[in-house]
């Protein structure tokens, strides 16, 4: 475009925005169990073991949360979200979860803060608060002009670190006076409430910023925050700095933030009243519902979430073990239904599930039997890893290396890939030794089972649904489609309001050709050519004038799911050279 030219009317046309579909990230599980602390029944976004022990504390002992996030990056993983629960729900006479806190009182004697513990549990107790002022304020100048009774203003000699929101003290050694600043223009400093006395320049009379230190300590740990404003504007708001910088406490204003408002000094406080609200786990606080932000629970809490493509409860067993609300294996399989039941609902999602710990081995028939869904694979024996402390074996389901065995194959070749037959890392052997026959017949049940073999390790040695319809049978089947169907869903929302043509109709059918045709010469699907593999039909034949007419835009997509070679047959033929006979 010419940078001069003469006035008038010009007309440019702009290319049209070329838009494509990607397959997205997949491998990514969600891990829900019990831990010391951390937000409750919230994903948190976790990297790497050291970054779930910052979050989440040192493990809860019993629970096996931690040894399936430990064992999700040790076979491949790099990125997953923790639930963390606990009993939440006011039924029966168990103790219910909360955080640990402090009331602090003001120069008058009435409560000014409350000082709350970042998340529920008894870790909260340790955590120390102390309040402090600092010896000179970090503003002080004079006033220039003198200040009449009823002033909203004044004016100083500079204005330098004064901020709004800051609370400033006027005095001139006989009375003082507490305004907090509004606005400030120039050297000219305004707030709300006028001034019911006066004072002079010549008195001197000094303008002193009035600020307050906090200081936390959990354990060995020393966060320090200075020069704090109970001031709603401040940028000094003791409220928002804590949220922002805290890692262990966050802070509630309870009075209107007036001079008389700030808290006094104190001694070293601890905290109080933090509860765990681990014994009364209940089923229901797993499972737990979705009523919109700030009420979701346990599994609820996952509805909204759009970058999972995994699900794994891993410290089911430990309920069964620590929680008398727990009756037996039947809630257990009742969350673990529940956990099928909601990747079917939202349909782009796998549940990746664990026998319970002591099953023997025909018991393990029984229990599958229970499942019927291409949504979930369930997995038989526990394995057994190195204790870190006591340096013994110790059981620990296996939910979370496979997750992680999931997102290797995901990575390193696609969510086609079979997550079988790969050396499992982190562990040394299995909680229950089966003969071939047992692993056969669990397998025909649809059963995944560890095999172990001296030269090649422990491996996973099968990929099956917990459904008996042939074409969801293998895992990857329901993975495949599932994350084919987000990517599509996904990437054709810029679709909504554009006006439905052939043009329009043409150009989401290439773009889902091309799509499809990548993940096809990428291995995902069957077939020597592309019409053997997939189909993508958005046109007048499935678009009628009526479907127009209502502004329906119809696209219908089929792929070919692979499948993979469970048994490899060899013949052998030994023919034997012929023997002459003698006459």
């Amino acid at each position: 475009m010419p940078n001069n030219r003469l006035p008038g009317v010009y007309f440019e046309d702009n290319p049209k925005i070329e838009r494509g579909v990607s397959l997205g990230e997949t491998g990514v599980p969600a891990f829900i169990g019990v831990a010391n602390r951390g937000p409750l029944n919230e994903p948190v976004v976790i990297e790497s073991v050291q970054q779930f022990l910052r979050y989440f504390g040192e493990p809860v002992k019993g629970s096996y949360l931690y040894a399936s996030v430990w064992g999700f990056f040790m076979n491949g993983g790099t990125r997953c979200q923790v639930i963390r629960v606990a009993h939440v729900f006011r039924n029966g006479q168990a103790e219910l979860a909360r955080r640990a806190r402090y009331e602090l009182l003001d120069k008058s004697g009435y409560p000014t803060l409350e000082i709350l513990a970042s998340s529920e549990g008894s870790w909260g107790n340790l955590i120390n608060i102390q309040i402090s002022y600092p010896e000179e304020p970090r503003v002080h100048t004079f006033i220039t002009l003198d200040l009449a009774q009823g002033s909203h203003m004044l004016t100083v000699q500079s204005t330098r670190g004064i901020e709004r929101g800051m609370m400033l003290k006027i005095s001139d050694n006989v009375q003082s006076r507490y305004v907090t600043v509004e606005r400030i223009r120039g050297n000219e400093v305004y707030w709300r409430d006028p001034l019911d006395i006066s004072f002079r320049s010549a008195s001197p009379t000094y303008i002193d910023s009035v600020d307050f230190n906090l200081t936390v300590k959990y354990r060995k740990v020393v966060e320090k925050f200075n020069n704090l404003s109970l001031g709603r504007w401040s940028a000094r708001n003791i409220s928002r700095v804590v949220a922002q910088e805290s890692e262990y406490i966050r802070v509630n204003i309870l009075s209107n933030g007036d001079y008389e408002n700030y808290p006094d000094e104190t001694d070293e406080l601890s905290l109080r009243g933090g509860r765990d609200g681990l014994d009364g786990i209940t089923p229901e606080d797993i499972i737990g519902y979705n009523n919109g932000p700030g009420a979701r629970y346990g599994l609820g809490a996952l509805e909204s979430n759009e970058e999972i493509d995994l699900v794994c409860i891993p410290d089911l067993q430990y309920c069964l073990d620590h929680c008398p609300a727990f009756q037996g294996m039947h809630d257990m399989l009742g969350v673990q239904l529940a956990m099928i039941n909601h990747c079917e609902r939202q349909g782009d999602r796998f549940a990746i599930l664990d026998m319970p710990r002591d099953l023997k081995v025909e018991q393990a028939h029984d229990y599958r039997s229970k499942f019927e869904s291409s949504f979930g694979a369930i997995y038989y024996p526990w394995l057994l890893i190195r204790d870190e402390k006591t340096n013994e074996p110790a059981a620990v389901p296996s939910c979370g290396f496979m997750a992680g065995l999931y997102a290797k194959c995901d990575h390193t070749e696609g969510v086609f890939r079979a997550p079988a037959n790969i050396p499992i890392e982190g562990i040394i052997g299995l909680h229950t030794n089966m003969t071939e026959g047992q692993l056969t017949e669990l397998n025909n049940k649809g059963v995944n089972c560890f095999r172990t073999s001296s030269q090649r390790g422990i491996r996973p040695w099968g990929v099956r649904s917990l459904t008996n319809t042939p074409e969801w049978r293998y895992l990857m089947s329901r993975r495949v489609f599932s994350a084919v169907r987000r990517a599509i869903y996904e990437n054709t929302q810029w679709v909504v309001f554009e006006v439905n043509n052939p043009d329009l109709q043409h150009r989401v059918r290439d773009m889902l050709v091309v799509f499809l045709g990548k993940l096809w010469a990428a291995g995902y699907f069957p077939g020597k050519v592309q019409d053997d593999a997939f189909f993508v039909t958005c046109d007048k034949t499935n678009n009628e004038d009526e479907d127009n007419d209502m502004g329906v835009l119809k696209i219908d997509v089929g792929i070919a799911l692979g499948k993979p070679m469970e048994y490899l047959v060899i013949s052998f033929e030994h023919k034997l050279e012929e023997q002459g006979v003698g006459v």
